[in-house]
């Protein structure tokens, strides 16, 4: 596949060849703008923001080994840019094999309890605000073969489990029976479930003779944030690591061995010989939310930019100034095109710093001739695969004039406009995202990973912003 692609860029950059810009070797091989044969000068953009619908939402599956990636859960109850959003997770924990047994020893069998880990990596937003998390049993079967999209809905019922909580406690150890655990999150669950696992038998059709009689007997788990009661207050999104090993239910009972009580556990993981389903639902609600308000079309753009790591929201922008320029110029040789935004600072009850921006973001365009989502080949590809650092799109945090600490982004397209204006290519409009995934169908058949899931967000300062506007610098030389 790089090889594939690497042919194709090769070919478009040859045929295509423009000057080296400032981030291939140093901003030293761009002539110095002398206003007599080399020029710098910036172009305005218009600015329009839209919400992914659900075509675009990201799929979340498995790898060739079996693991899935990480899953957000939680509840935020306050962003006053971006609304409410709320995480749910649905998966399967089953015994590693069948048949399965506890001790051959049925009646002497006690439980002790049973509880549902699941390895933390980390928290986007404030990890002090309290998080409650519900367990409830699936009623819908999970399909194993399947990628859900993020809106994935499954039945539920059941409450099995709760565990109300600071984020901030899970950064922590924990040293129980036999064991010292990092950074996990531990549900107990009822005696009544419990005792559902330890008493069921493996004989003919029984729960533990086959997967397919477990998975009748049990659909899975579906983990639940309460935004109604002790978790209303809830405002961040924790990632969890489904398929680490420190993920597992841990089913601890007791029995006679020997004539003597014993006390021992099972554990139940997610990867096993019987792979189990998952999904990962994320909701975003942006009832009153400022970036409700900036979802019209206005005359000529918007005046912020908002971009919300997917699955959320994108800006496209368009160009119609490069078309004015090019009448007036004619044709030059494009040194450095460059596209720059800047984060707009904000008052502290907007959250900035609990609320992290999008650490990378991505830029395609539209080839609205063919109707395909199209990559900057000779731009984002140069070496045949992503370059962030030639391409942009990674957060450098600076400081604004009023001295807030904020994030600015450049994208440079100079390969891309240069085309425009040598070769007559079309001005197309540009597509502003922070992406789970980039999927690209025929021709060019790829995908990308560029941002974690559900994990930032951003105001920026739009095509008519009055003070930070999103524009397009070009350093250009006459022929």
């Amino acid at each position: 596949m790089h090889a594939l692609l690497a042919c194709l860029i090769a070919t478009i950059l040859f045929s295509h060849c423009t000057k080296i810009k400032s981030t291939d070797l140093g901003t030293d091989l761009i002539p110095a703008a002398d206003n007599v044969s080399t020029f710098d000068t910036t172009l305005s953009l218009e600015t329009v923001n839209y919400l992914f619908g659900d075509s675009a939402l990201p799929l979340l599956g498995k790898s060739l080994n079996g693991s899935v990636p990480e899953y957000m859960m939680g509840y935020i109850s306050n962003d006053p840019q971006f609304g409410t959003s709320k995480g749910n997770m649905y998966f399967e924990m089953k015994p590693p094999g069948y048949k399965y047994f506890f001790e051959n020893v049925k009646d002497s069998l006690a439980l002790d309890s049973v509880v549902l880990c699941l390895k933390w990596n980390g928290t986007w937003g404030d990890t002090n605000a309290v998080q409650k998390i519900d367990v409830f049993e699936l009623v819908d079967l999970l399909n194993p073969d399947s990628n859900y999209n993020t809106q994935a809905a499954l039945r539920y019922r059941d409450l099995l489990g709760y565990r109300s909580f600071q984020p901030s406690l899970l950064n922590d150890s924990l040293y129980l029976f036999r064991e010292k655990l990092n950074n996990q999150l531990r549900i107990r669950l009822s005696d009544e479930f419990g005792q559902r696992l330890l008493s069921a038998d493996s004989s003919a059709g029984q729960p533990y003779s086959s997967d397919s009689a477990f998975r009748a007997f049990f659909k899975g788990f579906a983990l639940v944030p309460d935004d109604a009661g002790g978790g209303a207050s809830g405002n961040a999104l924790m990632s969890f690591a489904l398929s680490d090993t420190n993920s597992y239910l841990k089913i601890y009972y007791t029995y006679i061995k020997n004539g003597i009580l014993d006390t021992t556990s099972r554990t139940w993981r997610f990867p096993n010989s019987s792979p189990g389903g998952n999904a990962n639902r994320i909701e975003r609600d942006y009832t009153g939310s400022q970036l409700a308000a900036h979802l019209g079309r206005p005359q000529g753009g918007d005046s912020l930019a908002f971009i919300q790591t997917s699955p959320g929201s994108y800006t496209i922008l368009r160009m119609p100034a490069l078309d004015q320029f090019k009448a007036i110029k004619g044709n030059v040789i494009v040194h450095l095109a460059e596209i720059q935004m800047s984060q707009i600072p904000a008052p502290a009850n907007e959250l900035n710093p609990l609320f992290t921006v999008p650490q990378q973001m991505y830029m395609d365009f539209r080839d609205t001739i063919s109707g395909i989502q199209t990559p900057f080949l000779t731009d984002a590809f140069q070496t045949g695969r992503f370059e962030p650092r030639l391409f942009g799109g990674t957060a450098k945090a600076t400081t604004a004039p009023n001295g807030s600490p904020i994030s600015t982004y450049s994208f440079f397209i100079t390969r891309y406009v240069q085309q425009i204006i040598t070769r007559n290519t079309a001005n197309f409009p540009i597509y502003l995202y922070s992406p789970y995934t980039v999927v690209y169908g025929s021709p060019y058949n790829f995908s990308l990973a560029i941002s974690p899931l559900a994990r930032g967000r951003v105001k920026l300062g739009g095509g008519k912003h009055s003070s930070a506007p999103m524009r397009m610098r070009i350093v250009y030389s006459k022929i």
